[in-house]
């Protein structure tokens, strides 16, 4: 709960500083949006918290934030926007859709939607897939009668959440696609659909993902990949155990989840009021992405187990990954360092997910057949990239006898 709360003042001091202009970035044009950004997030963070209302804090912080988001986001401007872009409706109103859901309602919002989302128009704009369920799930927030549960079916099977993501080498947008896609398909959590694939093979794949978050110390998406154990109803792995306590020590040390390591040189040359612009714009997103996936752990049976267990494997195994793995000064081996001895033992799978990852990426192709071994041997080669390194391994040996 304390997470969630500081969640919420990070929220409070971004609007205050973002709301009229957002964020721009001269030097750095990718960095830079407009105010609709943390509009949009903070309804999100507000839609998953509302979960957790039966705890006061938590339902006194939803109450005054989404007073607050409702006076900011419901603005001439963007109801300006929504009239003259029915193709983006659904997104320019997210703010207010999910503010509707709180019981925050606003008539004059609701009577414009309705003549945008009625334009022929308004379906005449191609989006990936985890695009498509996004727009699904607002259609479903402003009309929820089940009329598009076969529309989520279709998109579901069309998105990642039903093609194995290339877990060593893929982009970062795949992963994001694939956390995304997940948080849509399952109203962060509401709703209970079935997955295009089995929940198992899709949380393998989350399970990769993880190892590979933590390893670039991307911790935004190492937070969103998260998520999805709650969202799905699993219990939680001994590698998502795991993850989530690196990220809770991790923000104990901060103060907030940073966005990434270190501090940005740009930082350091601002002052006063462009410091600490420039010091939300940067870290708020990661803040958010926090207070949601504790929020999520604040729902029954949904909290994240206060200790890691799994299947124990031999001290001597878990030196062998460790010693796999680039010795770089990272939070997770931290986080690792501190574990009693039974819960570095139950961590063989995601160690063996860290050393493949780490040393495919570095082309150690040698390395990468001696842990598919030590795998095979300690029956963990059961998992999606041990599957993939196995593949990269032919397509590698192939690409040597052509050449």
């Amino acid at each position: 709960m304390r997470r969630v709360c500081l969640a919420f003042d990070i929220a409070k001091r971004a609007l205050a500083v973002l709301a009229q202009d957002g964020y721009r970035d001269e030097q750095e044009p990718d960095g830079s949006f407009g105010p609709d950004k943390p509009f949009a997030e903070t309804a999100m963070l507000l839609h998953v918290a509302a979960a957790a209302r039966d705890e006061p804090a938590v339902d006194a912080g939803v109450a005054e934030l989404g007073a607050l988001l409702a006076r900011l986001a419901r603005s001439h401007r963007t109801a300006c926007a929504i009239a003259l872009h029915p193709t983006i409706c659904f997104q320019l109103a997210m703010p207010h859709l999910l503010l509707r859901r709180l019981g925050l309602r606003d008539e004059r919002f609701d009577r414009l939607l309705a003549l945008s989302a009625a334009s022929p128009a308004a379906e005449g704009r191609e989006v990936v897939p985890h695009r498509a369920l996004e727009r699904l799930w607002l259609r479903s927030m402003w009309r929820d009668d089940g009329a598009l549960d076969a529309a989520f079916d279709v998109a579901a099977s069309l998105s990642v959440l039903n093609h194995p993501l290339d877990l060593m080498w893929g982009a970062r947008d795949d992963a994001y696609a694939h956390t995304h896609a997940l948080m849509y398909a399952t109203d962060f959590g509401y709703a209970s659909r079935t997955l295009p694939r089995p929940r198992a093979q899709v949380l393998a794949e989350s399970s990769a993902l993880l190892a590979r978050s933590l390893l670039v110390e991307d911790y935004d998406l190492t937070a969103e990949v998260l998520m999805a154990w709650p969202l799905t109803g699993a219990s939680w792995s001994p590698a998502a155990a795991f993850g989530f306590r690196t990220l809770a020590e991790l923000e104990d040390t901060v103060g907030f989840l940073p966005a990434k390591h270190g501090t940005p040189e740009k930082f350091l040359t601002l002052t006063g009021h462009e410091r600490t612009k420039y010091a939300l714009a940067a870290a708020y997103h990661t803040a958010f992405v926090m207070g949601m996936l504790c929020a999520l752990g604040l729902r029954p049976e949904h909290a994240p187990p206060a200790t890691i267990d799994g299947r124990p494997a031999s001290d001597a195994l878990i030196d062998e990954l460790s010693d796999s793995i680039a010795e770089v000064e990272t939070p997770w081996r931290q986080t690792f360092r501190r574990l009693a001895r039974e819960e570095r033992c139950a961590l063989a799978p995601f160690l063996l997910d860290l050393a493949l990852l780490d040393r495919g990426r570095r082309h150690d192709y040698a390395a990468v057949a001696r842990l598919l071994g030590l795998a095979v041997q300690h029956d963990l080669a059961d998992t999606p990239l041990c599957a993939q390194a196995a593949e990269l391994l032919g397509r590698v040996a192939a690409c040597a006898e052509a050449w």
